[in-house]
Parts: structure tokens; C-alpha cells; sequence
């Protein structure tokens, strides 16, 4: 099921639903599982040996993610601009 569309994702996604909605590889995703959420990792939760994720959790990640690095860009920015680095 390749979708294009957050809407036509299901309530509760599998390592292959979000590997075909970011077109990452599904090993990819494991590896974000087993991170930490606050280094970077896909909240997920464990069913028998499979793994799944809440939809509004990963619209969360998402969202976390790109917040990150918009702060992440903005430091370089201001480097550029400054020669200052940022420690935030």
C-alpha cells in the first residue's frame, strides 16, 4: 500500500505503511523505533513481536521533526550572518 496521502493512512500504522508514506526503506523505520523519542525516534508500541504507531504519534513525530530542524537552520543562519555560534 504505497500512500501519498496522510489521510488514507489508517488509526494505527505499521513499519510499512510509514516506510511507504516517507519512501524510506522499512529497516529504516525499525531503526527510528528503536530510538528513543526524544533522540529522534518513532513512538511506537509493541503488538506480540510487531511494532505499530498511533497515527496522531507519528503526525507528531513529523511535526517534531521538521521543528528540529528549522531550529537547526536558523542556528546556521545566524552563524552566516553573525559568525556567532548558538549554544540553544
Amino acid at each position: 500500500m504505497k500512500s501519498t496521502n496522510i489521510e488514507d493512512l489508517p488509526q494505527v500504522l505499521t513499519a510499512q505503511h510509514i516506510a511507504d508514506y516517507l519512501t524510506l526503506a522499512r529497516n529504516t523505520v525499525y531503526e527510528l523505533f528503536k530510538l528513543p523519542p526524544d533522540r529522534g525516534g518513532i513512538p511506537n508500541f509493541k503488538v506480540g513481536k510487531s511494532r505499530r504507531v498511533v497515527k496522531t504519534d507519528f503526525i507528531g513525530w513529523i511535526q517534531s521533526q521538521r521543528q528540529q530542524q528549522d531550529k537547526v537552520a536558523q542556528r546556521r543562519i545566524n552563524y552566516i550572518e553573525t559568525g556567532v555560534r548558538s549554544i540553544s
